[in-house]
């Protein structure tokens, strides 16, 4: 099975975030084909990195060639949404996953305290499954 990992990766926590979820991914999965986009030896140097060009064409491939995209849409970052974005056009299965610990409890509020975009949620629901917690990608992935 092909898998794409998509999550932002700019900083040192999200680094690390991405780093695990590929390590919990190949320990779940002993068949799985992962295309982690921090993992690309391109992101090992930072000095060398390759073209904005480059860069979308690698991981837009790489989405095209996947059974199976997951997707921390949790901060929105836009790179995440583009790439939601390819894999509802090539029509692939997708796994959607908000960790934000606000979203289940917001509308117990008078003023709710966490909202996603709506239109981007409903494309999620629409071609896939939104979940709260990378264990539960894990399950879902397992569906497959």
């Amino acid at each position: 099975m092909k898998v794409y990992l998509a999550g932002a990766l700019f900083n040192e926590a999200e680094v690390e975030r991405r780093l695990k979820e590929g390590k919990l991914l190949r320990e779940a999965f002993s068949d799985i084909e992962l295309f982690n986009p921090i993992e690309q030896p391109f992101n090992e140097d930072k000095q060398t990195l390759p073209t904005p060009e480059t860069i979308y064409t690698n991981d837009k491939n790489a989405v095209f060639n996947s059974d199976v995209c997951i997707f921390d849409v949790t901060n929105e970052d836009a790179g995440v949404m583009v790439e939601l974005g390819l894999a509802i056009a090539y029509g692939k299965k997708i796994i959607a996953v908000n960790s934000d610990i606000r979203l289940k409890s917001a509308n117990k509020y008078e003023i709710p305290s966490y909202s996603m975009n709506h239109f981007v949620l409903g494309a999620i629901l629409k071609h896939g499954v939104l979940v709260y917690s990378f264990d539960e990608v894990i399950k879902e992935l397992k569906k497959y």
